[in-house]
């Protein structure tokens, strides 16, 4: 990239120096070094991001108020039948704990264990939310258990008996079958629904679970992370404005007068990488993170989407250095006598 600075300066100032053009040289830095820098810059921040939200999380759970809301929604868990503890005192979903291999459900236990969760969870709906929910679950479950599609080689998984439901004598299924095609669909895509609809208190809770998931403790981590990754290393580096990864491969950043950039630029910048294509890449398909890329890979002056939109450019610093002002660049005794480099057509270390 090449660039020309006029200065002048009067007979009467001191340092005296005659109107002369000043020509910088500049060579854009090579895209796999860039591309690498972008890598480790993602590794400082992922790793300064998780210490975060750890530090978060364990001072958030430490609390009074949500370990009592955190023992409240463990024991609405445990006393619906829809959640067991393991012998690790890990809390389980009831499916995931009775497929668990380490557990060791025979087939028929799978079954019947399963069959009395859906009851207990059926008795438990009735004693906190009333007896017209428990009459809405129960429909349900009656209803699913008839239902024609649930057959077993042609043969009806249920049957009604002297006005109860029961397990078809005609069916071939074994215990391992029920439990995986018909009491565990239901305990899943039944059950943990009504669990969270007609259990106010429950939903209560897991909101509150959420909510300070995202807002106390990843968002918090996400929002502070980037200062440690990205804006320290820019106060540190600040001829070029560098990240860590950056400032390992020598590439830095020049705006269009071919100088470091301002701190307002550079802060818009890292404001439109950050929230404009790193926020929203997980969201739609890494698309804005493409897009950035393939400009930086292939535009005519391979600048990324925030360098395009600003007029910056990363240059390769390892022989050469960026400059504050033109009169630093008078004063450093750069003069107009080197061949031009383009942005557009150099590649070269």
């Amino acid at each position: 990239m090449t660039g020309e600075e006029e200065v002048a300066q009067t007979p009467q100032e001191p340092g005296y120096l005659q109107a002369q053009k000043v020509e910088i040289n500049y060579k854009t830095a090579r895209f796999h070094r860039r591309i690498f820098a972008n890598l480790v810059d993602f590794i400082v921040f992922a790793v300064v991001f998780i210490g975060l939200f750890a530090l978060i999380r364990a001072i958030i759970v430490s609390t009074p108020d949500y370990k009592a809301k955190e023992d409240e929604l463990i024991s609405i868990r445990l006393d619906s039948g829809m959640y067991r503890k393991n012998a690790n005192g890990k809390i389980m979903d009831t499916v995931s704990f009775l497929a668990a291999s380490e557990n060791n459900f025979t087939g028929y236990a799978k079954m019947v264990e399963s069959r009395e969760s859906v009851d207990k969870f059926i008795a438990y709906v009735g004693t906190v939310s009333g007896d017209s929910a428990r009459i809405t679950v129960q429909n349900d479950y009656d209803d699913y258990r008839l239902k024609p599609t649930l057959v077993y080689e042609g043969v009806p998984y249920f049957v009604v008996s002297e006005g109860n439901i029961v397990r078809n004598d005609a069916c071939k299924a074994n215990a391992e079958t029920y439990f995986n095609n018909a009491y565990a669909p239901y305990i899943d895509e039944h059950c943990q629904g009504y669990l969270i609809t007609l259990v106010p208190r429950y939903l209560e809770l897991t909101r509150y679970e959420s909510t300070t998931l995202i807002a106390g403790e990843l968002l918090p981590a996400y929002l502070v992370a980037p200062f440690f990754s990205h804006l320290l290393p820019m106060m540190i580096f600040r001829r070029g404005r560098m990240s860590w990864g950056k400032a390992l491969y020598r590439v830095g950043v020049v705006d269009n007068r071919l100088l470091v950039p301002t701190v307002s630029r550079t802060l818009a910048r890292f404001a439109i990488f950050y929230f404009a294509e790193a926020l929203l890449s997980p969201f739609t398909f890494a698309i804005p993170l493409i897009v950035s890329t393939s400009l930086m890979a292939w535009s005519k002056a391979h600048q990324s989407f925030p360098d395009y939109l600003l007029g910056l450019h990363e240059v390769d610093v390892s022989d050469d250095k960026i400059y504050f002002s033109r009169e630093e660049i008078l004063t450093s005794g750069m003069a107009g006598n080197r061949k031009p480099v383009d942005f557009k057509n150099t590649y070269e270390d």
